[in-house]
């Protein structure tokens, strides 16, 4: 069982190695492609100066972000639809971090509208700074037409969860070896160790003491093969006394 938890340690292994390697080839050939649709400056709805306003389609699968350059202020913006109602919007959390483009741009997201009603809506800048606006979803759905970047999504997706399966048998398989490792010894004695003293050769513990020699069982008796002898000097010291 232990050697076939190692086997496919290493066989597992071996996998997520090739497929983490192709998944570091892929994201070096997509690497444009990245860049290009995740670039707001390149792919977006709008681009408003500061001051400006403009209408764009907007529908309820999508996920719009609006955008800043970092440094640019706070989001100052204002979603109207075509009741003339605001869309509060939301604002980005973890998973709307900040993008870089590939000359060194950061644009700041700063503010993120989800599950809205379909339909035409007027975007206003109120603030000094140009504002994006994007479509998350489109952007992302466009990604997975490049195949390099299909294989750099398969291969870390596969990748990483094999290697943390493969190092997992690794160690089942190190801890069972280490249990096996020590072997019972016999003493030169020639009997079988105790439990007491199994315990302590496994754990590694002292001697709790000094092992004594057992005692010979008939020490301190006659031999049986004394007796006829001393009854027979007895009965000649009579005799010798007698006559």
């Amino acid at each position: 069982m232990t050697g076939g938890a190692m086997r496919w340690a290493k066989r597992l292994a071996g996998a997520s190695f090739l497929l983490l390697l192709i998944g570091v080839i892929s994201l070096w050939q997509a690497e444009a492609s990245i860049y290009d649709n995740l670039d707001p400056g390149q792919n977006h709805l709008l681009e408003l100066e500061a001051g400006q306003s403009g209408e764009v389609s907007l529908t309820e699968t999508g996920k719009y972000v609006a955008l800043r350059i970092e440094g640019g202020g706070e989001a100052e913006l204002s979603l109207l639809n075509s009741t003339g109602e605001e869309e509060e919007g939301a604002t980005p959390g973890v998973w709307e971090a900040k993008r870089v483009t590939e000359n060194g741009t950061s644009y700041m997201p700063v503010r993120v509208f989800t599950a809205i009603e379909a339909g035409t809506y007027t975007l206003h800048n109120d603030g000094d700074s140009t504002l994006w606006l994007v479509d998350d979803v489109s952007a992302g759905a466009a990604l997975f037409k490049d195949r390099w970047f299909v294989l750099m999504f398969l291969g870390c997706s596969f990748g990483l969860p094999l290697a943390g399966v493969a190092l997992f048998l690794a160690i089942i398989d190190w801890r069972r070896a280490k249990k096996g490792a020590s072997p019972v010894i016999i003493p030169s004695e020639g009997r079988l160790p105790t439990t007491d003293e199994l315990y302590r050769e496994y754990r590694g513990l002292p001697k709790s003491e000094v092992e004594r020699d057992v005692p010979d069982p008939f020490v301190g008796q006659v031999p049986v093969a004394d007796e006829p002898q001393r009854e027979e000097e007895k009965s000649d010291w009579r005799g010798w006394d007698e006559g």
